[in-house]
């Protein structure tokens, strides 16, 4: 076993004492998401006289990343959920002494199916765009139809919240960009004084709020269904809005795949909520601005050593000018430029 192997194995019999002949092997590391660390690997062990065999996920703190979230949200965000009919995995162990894995780590089960990349030019999901698109919309729906005080979800950020939750999050992203704004970016603020000016109106209710819902985030199995919601990192109460649009914006819009008509039919149906036009419309601003702090809080962590993954570099680049140039464009289309 390699070292970080064996420091799993030794994780997992003091994690599960009734267990015994722990082998870990098959240890790989996923790459793709920079707000945590993951590993693939294979496990066995034997309970009792039971052999049991596993294929796992560890997800691992990042020394820096896009966005630094709360060490145990998406732990207990898989928790919470079970059971409600969303496709996510299973977890175990959440781990929060660094004497193990040098930093706070969760074990979940490793979901069969395969990420579609919103950024190639071919069919990502192997013909399968329709049913894709479809589940889509429609898991994102039930989502926003869970009470997240019924399924134990209050303590998220937000939770306790009545309204606002719009001001609340453009409070945190300004908070975000502050902290991380090496240069400055007028149009990202330019578009931060125009949503608070024009707020949207409030939504039915409040929902969980993935926070990174879009192409990428999901797998799906060869026959075209989609097996696990992944990353939610991000994870907040707030309007459900914030999702929708999140997955519309062009850097990865669902709509490539699925038209956006029939998509929000969907939502709509599952979710037992409107799409209101003009809270559409701020929050795909909004989108934008996040966005842009995303990649800011990425080109910071880079340009700061904590993080020298050229992912980092790449995300602050990339992300970065396609983002300003989005909002730069949807504030002429609004005759806010002026």
């Amino acid at each position: 076993m390699s070292s970080l192997e064996t420091q799993i194995a030794a994780y997992l019999a003091h994690a599960m004492p009734d267990a015994h002949n722990i082998v870990v092997d098959d240890l790989g590391r996923i790459y793709g998401g920079s707000s945590q660390e993951t590993f693939r690997f294979h496990a066995t062990w034997m309970q009792g006289e039971a052999q049991v065999d596993r294929r796992l996920i560890l997800r691992r703190d990042a020394t820096a990343g896009l966005v630094v979230a709360e060490r145990d949200l998406e732990y207990n965000v898989y928790r919470a959920l079970a059971g409600q009919g969303l496709p996510i995995p299973g977890v175990y162990f959440l781990e929060l002494d660094p004497r193990w894995l040098e930093r706070p780590f969760f074990i979940m089960d490793m979901c069969p199916g395969k990420p579609g990349s919103p950024f190639v030019p071919t069919d990502p999901y192997d013909g399968h765009s329709e049913a894709i698109g479809e589940q889509y919309w429609s898991i994102l729906g039930r989502l926003a139809a869970i009470d997240h005080r019924a399924v134990g979800l209050e303590t998220l950020r937000n939770g306790l919240a009545t309204g606002g939750w719009w001001a609340l999050e453009l409070d945190r992203w300004e908070s975000l960009l502050d902290e991380n704004e090496a240069l400055a970016e007028p149009a990202v603020r330019g578009a931060m004084r125009w949503l608070r000016r024009n707020p949207p109106p409030e939504p039915a209710k409040p929902a969980i709020v993935h926070g990174d819902y879009r192409s990428g985030n999901f797998l799906f199995t060869n026959d075209g269904t989609i097996s696990a919601i992944l990353d939610w990192e991000m994870c907040h109460i707030g309007d459900p809005l914030e999702d929708v649009t999140w997955g519309l914006d062009p850097f990865w819009p669902i709509t490539r795949h699925y038209p956006l008509e029939p998509g929000l039919a969907l939502w709509e149906q599952a979710s037992g909520q409107r799409a209101h036009p003009a809270a559409l419309d701020w929050w795909r601003l909004f989108s934008a601005v996040k966005a842009c702090v995303i990649w800011t809080t990425a080109a910071s962590g880079f340009a700061s050593g904590k993080n020298r993954e050229m992912t980092m570099a790449l995300s602050g680049i990339r992300g970065g000018h396609f983002h300003r140039d989005l909002i730069l464009k949807i504030m002429r289309e609004r005759g806010a430029m002026g």
